[in-house]
């Protein structure tokens, strides 16, 4: 074998290792009832993402609000929805702050620590995560379902390995 080859061969070999050793945070969205995970991306402190629902009962849409804090926790900054009736929020914890407008309503100021998100996705609730202005259906992900959100820590070569295997996922699904 020439010089050249090998050293191709342990160049790669010395970064599939070092992507086996290297973390990073992700944001992975799981189908917990099909027991596979069908959404993952990077995260860093600061990053911003929102859900969004129609609810089920009033049938207005519902918008919440998220950041990733320094210690790579999600936090519901802000919650908007068009009525304040059935299931909606109504109860202000200590510093929120309420406002009423035309369209909707808004709690802001939240502050709340959410471990992770577990919310039922169906096609009639148009479920979207919008994550740098890219909008994600949710229901495309895993059909109508319960998914849970949650941030991991992983390796490179895991997030690498997840996000192809999520890509032959739904290229399968086609």
């Amino acid at each position: 074998m020439k010089k050249r080859n090998v050293f191709l061969i342990l160049f790669f070999a010395a970064l599939v290792l070092l992507a086996g050793l290297f973390p990073v945070h992700v944001l992975q969205i799981e189908a917990p009832r099909k027991e596979r995970v069908v959404f993952v991306r990077s995260l860093q402190p600061g990053d911003r993402f929102s859900l969004m629902y129609r609810h089920s009962v009033e049938l207005c849409l519902v918008w919440d609000y998220f950041r990733i804090d320094g210690e790579y926790r999600i936090i519901l900054d802000e919650t908007v929805f068009g009525s304040s009736n059935t299931g909606l929020p109504s109860v202000l914890g200590a510093g929120e702050r309420f406002t009423r407008g035309e369209k909707a309503s808004r709690i802001s100021n939240m502050q709340r620590i959410i471990p992770a998100i577990e919310i039922w996705v169906k096609r009639s609730y148009d479920n979207t995560l919008e994550f740098d202005n890219r909008k994600i259906r949710l229901p495309d992900l895993a059909g109508d379902t319960l998914l849970r959100l949650r941030i991991r820590k992983i390796t490179l070569f895991e997030l690498a390995s997840t996000k192809m295997h999520s890509f032959f996922n739904r290229m399968m699904r086609r």
